[in-house]
């Protein structure tokens, strides 16, 4: 059986109109949008601090092997990174190190 890719804001939508008239899902819905944004917006800052990362290693000369030796991550890791398919904080932790940048936290990452 196929996977169907399902919206999940026209799928509240819908859920929404069933239950229109229900003040406690009515609550729920209104939350649960809110929290599709915030994460919505937590993926774009998330995005963004990547495409920042991969231009300055690109930048400052590095290949990816060379970031491989210096980090320990190998270079699937970080190729799997830099195209958007593979992040966790320790990775991004090294690779920031390992291209000589802090990440400052602040309402969004800074990097220098």
């Amino acid at each position: 059986m196929p996977f169907v890719k399902v919206d999940p804001i026209a799928e509240a939508i819908e859920l929404q109109e069933m239950f229109k008239d229900d003040p406690d899902t009515q609550e729920m819905f209104r939350q649960y949008e809110a929290s599709h944004r915030e994460n919505k917006k937590l993926e774009q800052e998330e995005k963004d601090l990547k495409n920042r990362l991969v231009e300055l290693r690109k930048m400052k000369n590095i290949t990816q092997k060379e970031l491989e030796d210096r980090t320990g991550l190998t270079q699937q890791a970080i190729s799997r990174f830099e195209n958007g398919n593979g992040s966790n904080i320790r990775i991004i932790l090294k690779y920031a190190e390992g291209i000589d940048c802090r990440l400052i936290p602040q309402d969004k990452f800074s990097v220098v």
